[in-house]
């Protein structure tokens, strides 16, 4: 996982053991499970994978738009919860 060049400057976003889980009990489903990356200032970052592998779930709940999720998030430093409000995705480009 790549770091950032400079070790006093956090990553821009650092995610560590993310899972989206939708539903509950027998119904559940693990959408994502145990995702972890890096983006450091100014590096670009690509999502890949096939159809239905969690793309889009992850930078949802990265976005704050899907709450069903653990593990932790950090965007410029600060830790980020599962509960934000919807338009803290206005900060955020998919």
């Amino acid at each position: 996982m790549p770091s950032s060049p400079d070790p006093d400057i956090p990553p821009m976003i650092e995610v560590r053991d993310l899972d989206v889980v939708f539903g509950e009990g027998a119904d559940a489903v693990h959408a994502v499970r145990g995702i972890a990356f890096s983006v450091a200032p100014g590096e670009s970052f690509g999502l890949v994978g096939e159809s239905g592998s969690g793309k889009s779930t992850v930078l949802r709940a990265l976005a704050g738009l899907d709450s069903d999720w653990s593990g932790t998030v950090r965007i410029d430093g600060q830790a980020q919860s599962a509960k934000r409000p919807p338009a803290f995705a206005r900060l955020l480009q998919m």
